[in-house]
């Protein structure tokens, strides 16, 4: 099977599971807003979902989305910037718009194949720049991470914070399942480690394994850029910006849609984190699994379901997947542009 034929089925996957939770989650929404028209006298002319969504998008406040599309664009320049801290800790010095333009390209990639946004960033960042594709990669994997550590430590914080919105969370939807099915992945994982490590002298010496083992070499010098930043605090502060500015789309989100204008700071960064798990599932921009988790969190706060549902697709629609295409395709044109004259450098 050709890698076209075999990245087009995995478009057509993870994009089916998306448009499939999406469903599900409309056909529960729909129900909801039946039963809520039935309750007010509502007639069922006047009890159209779809229609009730068109119109909730039309009456956000375009101000918000311009905030939204502008707090994008900060936390990826800051994004950027740090990626370029990274990169000249290993002495590979690179311009801006290939940094920033390769970043926002790989969020447009994402889109169409989830994950694949990483690779298509570096491969970027080597086309364009005199940086190895290894080291490009190995850098990448450095900056997910530290954002896999950044999130942790916003998660932590927001439980402790939130502590009764969470335990209610815990009580609701994972005190019934049965100790055995939590802990069976770790366990899993740790017997493969285990068996991994013990056979070791048997496999290390195939030949696929040195080949592995030789690329990996490349990708470890991206990833230990960490050890030699020089500037350690500004690589913290460009840090906390990206999460700050991602976290002001979602307060941005919240105050354009009039049901949640009157959340607090605080609810917004339970609404943050639900939504960012969501995102981990590999569906185009984590399309339905992050509308399920924001609704669920927003019912937490006494939004009605329906209205949960506007917003999610609101600050989905309107504001991550908008920015992803229209920033994506501009970059991708700057990108172009720019580096035309410029030899292509082959690695």
């Amino acid at each position: 099977m050709s890698s076209t034929i075999r990245q087009l089925l995995q478009f057509v996957l993870f994009l089916a599971i998306g448009v499939g939770i999406m469903y599900w989650v409309y056909l529960k929404q729909d129900a909801s807003y039946q039963a809520y028209c039935l309750q007010n006298g509502i007639s069922q002319d006047n009890c159209n979902l779809l229609v009730k969504l068109w119109n909730d998008l039309l009456n956000v406040k375009p101000v918000f989305i311009l905030i939204i599309f502008g707090a994008f664009l900060l936390s990826n320049y800051f994004r950027s910037l740090r990626w370029r801290i990274m990169l000249e800790s290993i002495d590979y010095k690179v311009e801006g718009v290939n940094s920033i333009g390769s970043i926002l390209v790989g969020y447009l990639a994402n889109l169409g194949l989830p994950r694949s946004g990483e690779v298509i960033r570096a491969a970027l960042l080597t086309r364009y720049e005199k940086v190895p594709i290894t080291v490009s990669v190995g850098t990448v994997l450095l900056d997910r991470l530290i954002d896999l550590l950044s999130m942790c430590c916003i998660v932590v914080f927001t439980i402790l914070t939130q502590y009764e919105t969470f335990l209610r969370f815990h009580r609701d939807h994972l005190s019934n399942i049965p100790i055995f099915q939590q802990i069976i992945i770790p366990l899993l994982s740790i017997l493969l480690l285990i068996i991994i490590y013990t056979t070791r002298e048997k496999w290390k010496n195939f030949s696929i394994v040195k080949q592995i083992i030789q690329k990996l070499k490349g990708f470890l010098v991206g990833l230990l850029a960490i050890r030699k930043i020089r500037n350690k605090s500004v690589f913290i502060f460009y840090t906390v910006m990206i999460w700050f500015w991602f976290f002001v789309m979602m307060y941005a989100s919240l105050q354009s849609f009039a049901p949640t204008a009157h959340l607090s700071i605080s609810t917004a960064l339970v609404i943050y984190v639900f939504g960012s798990m969501g995102m981990l599932v590999p569906t185009p921009g984590g399309m339905g699994s992050y509308h399920f988790l924001v609704i669920l969190a927003l019912s937490y706060f006494e939004i009605q379901e329906v209205e949960a549902f506007s917003f999610a697709n609101i600050s989905f629609f309107a504001a991550q997947f908008a920015n992803n295409i229209v920033l994506g395709i501009g970059a991708m044109l700057v990108l172009y542009f720019y580096n035309r004259k410029k030899p292509i450098q082959n690695h």
